[in-house]
């Protein structure tokens, strides 16, 4: 045997142990994989994955029906690494998103991956508050959806909607959420218009701004995170609020699997997780190394685990006061008649004779609101329950006209 091939088979062993050594450094549980370093063959991570991936995206994204990010997928292909008799080591999600990336280059399977935003795109000439674009996958897809459309030059129409500003008369309680990346699932699922739900994200532990505007609204505030100190450490910053994050209830309900997340000081962490709101429970299971994330949720299961916390603490759609819905229900009379005008104005066939427009006797008079107009708008949300309550008048608005009741 020539010294070079020693050298060489040296130098592999040698590769092979180093990369062991600092698997287990990142995580104990790599411990597990050296009895079989040298007696066992290997598969690559990438190999499993690859293998693994339609059956991981099919149950994260309930068969391709949901948009889903990037590390609720991971969550579902880990276990089915760890599981496999001849995986070279365990699957981390810096490791698996690289992994998935090829995969979908690869492949170009047409999955609604999600990920993140990672900057801001501004217009020239925008509006004084506009933050400009946070470029997520749904935000920029929405944005060129927009670009594409041809401009209309036309008089606007009168906007259906009541003019609002602010939480009252429009939101029924803010969600605010620990991570980005789950505003678009809610959205692709009209969370936020099933209960009149604001959402908002702090990217990991809050902002005073965050805390500010939420305190600020005066309506009902729900933190959702992780089982971690951080996301503890998140719901306390916001002490106004109710906490609907994972609790060691949710892990056993879910059957959540934890992972490892080592902390330098064991009792430091847990005297800091019960200042900030875990039972004793929740603080001896999170400081000893355990943690659970929401992405270890799929995204029908995310779905369903909102839903039933919101269900729980009794989030109901807005309705206002009489007197508000008095004002929308002539607002929306008059804007009824105005926008038949418009239409008629841009329409080369219409005479302009004020005898044969038909918005004309509308005009002359707005009629009262009907004194059940509220329980009105309670069975159109029985019908469409994501519409908005202005939504709802309006439809019962233009019902009145087309009846001749206006």
């Amino acid at each position: 045997m020539r010294a070079d091939d020693i050298t060489r088979a040296l130098g592999d062993v040698g590769h092979k142990w180093t990369r062991q050594v600092k698997a287990e450094e990142k995580s104990f549980s790599a411990r597990s994989y050296r009895q079989s370093m040298w007696t066992v063959s290997r598969t690559s991570l990438k190999d499993i994955c690859y293998a693994h991936m339609p059956e991981a995206w099919n149950q994260a994204s309930d068969n391709g029906r949901l948009p889903t990010h990037w590390r609720q997928v991971f969550y579902v292909m880990r276990p089915l690494c760890d599981a496999h008799p001849e995986s070279d080591r365990p699957l981390r999600d810096a490791t698996f998103k690289v992994i998935l990336e090829d995969y979908l280059a690869d492949y170009r399977p047409g999955w609604d991956v999600l990920r993140g935003a990672r900057g801001v795109f501004k217009e020239p000439h925008s509006a004084v508050n506009d933050n400009g674009l946070p470029m997520s996958t749904m935000g920029v897809r929405g944005y060129l959806r927009a670009a594409a459309k041809t401009p209309n030059a036309q008089l606007e129409e009168i906007a259906e909607r009541f003019p609002t500003k602010g939480a009252v008369n429009r939101i029924a309680a803010v969600l605010i959420c620990e991570k980005e990346g789950f505003d678009e699932l809610l959205q692709q699922e009209r969370i936020p218009e099933e209960y009149d739900l604001a959402l908002m994200s702090t990217k990991g532990i809050s902002a005073v701004a965050a805390r500010d505007l939420a305190a600020g609204l005066n309506i009902p505030c729900f933190t959702l995170h992780d089982m971690d100190k951080n996301g503890f450490v998140m719901a306390a910053g916001f002490p106004f609020a109710t906490d609907i994050g994972i609790r060691l209830e949710d892990v056993e309900k879910w059957d959540l699997a934890p992972e490892e997340q080592h902390h330098r000081n064991e009792q430091r962490t847990r005297e800091n997780l019960l200042r900030n709101g875990a039972t004793v429970e929740e603080a001896d299971f999170v400081a000893a190394g355990q943690r659970v994330e929401l992405n270890m949720l799929t995204s029908p299961q995310f779905i369903e685990f909102v839903k039933g916390k919101l269900d729980a603490h009794g989030v109901e759609k807005v309705i206002p006061d009489d007197e508000t819905l008095e004002a929308a229900w002539k607002r929306a009379h008059a804007a009824i008649a105005v926008n038949r005008l418009i239409a008629s104005t841009w329409d080369d066939d219409a005479e302009a004779s004020a005898e044969t427009d038909p918005a004309e006797p509308f005009l002359q008079k707005l009629p009262p609101a009907p004194d059940d107009l509220a329980a009105r708008i309670r069975e159109e949300f029985d019908d469409d329950p994501v519409q908005s309550w202005d939504d709802a008048l309006w439809t019962i608005a233009a019902e009145h006209h087309k009846d001749g009741e206006g």
